[in-house]
């Protein structure tokens, strides 16, 4: 099956409640030339700060290494004066400060900051669906891709409601936390395969998002985060249906996607996926580094 860039063969699936996880077995493009954000977060060759003044919208990152850092679309920054996770996948370049486009998943609070870092976790896929589905639209600054953030705070809002976790500030972390520890062990069985380079996840026999990496070794980094973030839309009884089937439908549609090519924040260039798919990746050289797609949300529209 062909994703873009990538060819890729489904692997056995595994089920987490009505979650299924499929691996995407595909071929690497070399040794990844940049850090993951867990790895350099781990190294201390990360540090993530607010603007002076802050904007809710954007960070600052500083690359401390000697190599490009890679952040991902979906990944989470705590602390700071909210937690954010980020709009688009940014290769952050070396021994640089680089600002970054995210949006707000802390609605309750705004101030008493606290240091900023990673939290080894994703934003669900409904939550990444809408976000990347109302990216605002590109301007000579490359930095402004803003989302819809009261959209954002909506969803978060919906997460809390579906799993009965409230807090003073309305943190979606603490709803992530409380929903990984219930599923901690089955979590536990989501190990990357050999030459796995993606991962696709289904509810009910539909596709609720796709992630997929130029390298195994980035792959298995951020494997457990994303899927405990799309276990996060398993809150309801869906319809059966073949996982495997969807995922091919939903290949095909990536594949036939209008697809946008521009300048990307910091490294390379971005890739934004419109029609019946709402996705976003990077790419840097002769390939894509990283692509997420989801199905796009009914009111975005699209052929």
């Amino acid at each position: 099956m062909q994703v873009l860039d990538f060819e890729v063969e489904v692997g056995d699936p595994t089920q987490i409640g009505e979650l299924t996880v499929v691996p995407l077995i595909g071929t690497q493009f070399g040794t990844p030339a940049y850090l993951t954000g867990p790895a350099s977060f781990e190294l201390g060759l990360l540090e993530i700060a607010e603007l002076e003044p802050p904007e809710v919208p954007r960070l600052a990152v500083t690359n401390l290494s000697d190599v490009p850092i890679l952040l991902v679309e979906g990944e989470m920054l705590v602390g700071g004066d909210q937690n954010r996770t980020m709009n688009v996948t940014v290769l952050c370049p070396p021994k640089a400060r680089t600002i970054v486009p995210v949006s707000c998943v802390e609605a309750g609070r705004w101030g008493a900051r606290r240091t900023m870092s990673g939290a080894n976790k994703h934003a669900p896929g409904s939550l990444r669906a809408a976000k990347t589905a109302y990216l605002e639209a590109r301007s000579h600054d490359v930095t402004a891709r803003g989302s819809d953030q009261g959209l954002v705070w909506e969803e978060v809002a919906r997460q809390s409601s579906a799993h009965d976790v409230y807090t003073g500030t309305s943190a979606l972390h603490d709803v992530q936390e409380e929903v990984e520890s219930r599923i901690s062990e089955q979590l536990e069985e989501i190990k990357p395969e050999p030459n796995q380079v993606g991962v696709a996840c289904t509810i009910g026999g539909e596709v609720v998002g796709l992630d997929v990496f130029d390298h195994s070794s980035t792959l298995s980094q951020y494997l457990r985060a994303i899927v405990a973030g799309h276990a996060l839309d398993d809150v309801s009884e869906t319809p059966s249906g073949d996982p495997i089937a969807a995922i091919a439908v939903f290949l095909a549609q990536v594949d036939a996607s209008i697809r946008d090519t521009g300048k990307g924040v910091g490294i390379g260039d971005e890739v934004l996926l419109r029609g019946r798919v709402a996705g976003i990746g990077l790419s840097y050289g002769d390939h894509l580094v990283h692509l997420a797609a989801f199905p796009a949300p009914p009111a975005a529209g699209g052929a």
